[in-house]
């Protein structure tokens, strides 16, 4: 009995997706004519060559939110109408497991030189409806409604031993420092597979050293998000711009007299633009077995302390990937 209401859900899975294939089909030979109507639009209402010559970061963040949006837009418009038949997999609740993560990336903001590890973690994702816990860090929902979400977040920023950095040689080491602030997400498209929204992290940043919990100033990251999920596979890109305050930025680029020396003279940093992020991430779970990975590219021309004998290069890539093996989960399903 059961194999034949299986079956029979195949066939209708087949009909389904034959329907939605053949309709895609017809709006697919309209799309040219649309795609050029959606083009002229946006460029009547947006100079992008003269928005670029402005060099103000609020300027920075409209130009950027304008052209993501652009190529964001032409990407949904197409994949909206091959959306798949199938409704989202449905995950466990939590999970829990043990795995090994790797990462690469520069020992700070504008360094020259680079770290990596790998390191085996412990596995956990929760997926609750106001807290939720996986590769992306720990998240809270504080308010919901249609579009707008007020979430609570945490991210974190590895150490720095100066002795392994020859900016900083003599100086003080950088702690661990753990970020958590509120999260404004606004929801701009939304279809059965994927998502845009426009996502406002502001930020707390704490280190963790010889006092518990010191203040070091606020960070700020608008950015565009997009989420799709395609076959399987759950595919994040972002694309955003950070500021921080003088406090934040004085941590990773202050001089003082006392660390001056022939190469490093001193300097005092300032509040604003700290740098434009990019990133793209992959992840998919195959039964037991989940494997992710993450790829950043950072550009930190125009920041506010391009001065500082500290900030060496001015972009870079990082990478981090995580592969994990599933030990146990619970028994009740959610959407992921």
């Amino acid at each position: 009995m059961n194999t034949d209401k299986t079956l029979h859900r195949v066939e209708e899975a087949k009909a389904n997706a034959a329907n939605t294939l053949s309709l895609a089909e017809i709006e697919l030979s309209k799309l040219p004519d649309k795609l050029l109507n959606l083009h002229k639009l946006i460029e009547l209402r947006f100079s992008y060559n003269q928005l670029a010559n402005s060099i103000t970061p609020l300027t920075r963040l409209t130009t950027l939110i304008v052209n993501s949006s652009k190529s964001l837009l032409r990407v949904l418009i197409i994949c909206s109408f091959i959306q798949s038949a199938f409704a989202a997999e449905k995950k466990p609740l939590w999970e829990y497991g043990v795995g090994a993560a790797g990462w690469y990336s520069p020992h700070y903001l504008g360094s020259d030189q680079q770290q990596a590890y790998l390191i085996p973690v412990p596995y956990f994702v929760y997926r609750g409806k106001t807290i939720r816990a996986d590769n992306e860090g720990l998240r809270g929902l504080l308010f919901s409604s249609d579009k707008l979400d007020l979430r609570l977040s945490v991210s974190a920023v590895l150490p720095v031993d100066s002795k392994d950095n020859d900016a900083r040689e003599g100086m003080e080491d950088l702690d661990f420092m753990v970020e958590v602030g509120p999260t404004l997400q606004y929801q701009l498209f939304q279809a059965e597979q994927q998502q845009l929204r426009f996502d406002l992290p502001i930020r707390a940043a704490f280190t963790l050293g010889g006092e518990f919990l010191n203040h070091q100033g606020w960070t700020a990251n608008p950015r565009l998000q997009h989420e799709l999920q395609l076959q399987g596979w759950a595919l994040t890109t972002t694309a955003g711009l950070v500021f921080s305050d003088r406090r934040y930025h004085g941590y990773i680029y202050n001089v003082n007299q006392a660390d001056v020396r022939a190469d490093r003279s001193f300097y005092q940093s300032s509040s604003g633009f700290t740098g434009s992020r990019f990133s793209a991430g992959i992840k998919r779970q195959f039964g037991n077995l989940y494997v992710g990975a993450l790829v950043s590219y950072y550009n930190l021309s125009g920041s506010a302390n391009n001065d500082s004998p500290l900030l060496r290069q001015d972009d870079y890539l990082s990478a981090s990937m995580i592969i994990a093996w599933v030990l146990g989960n619970s028994n009740k399903l959610v959407d992921d």
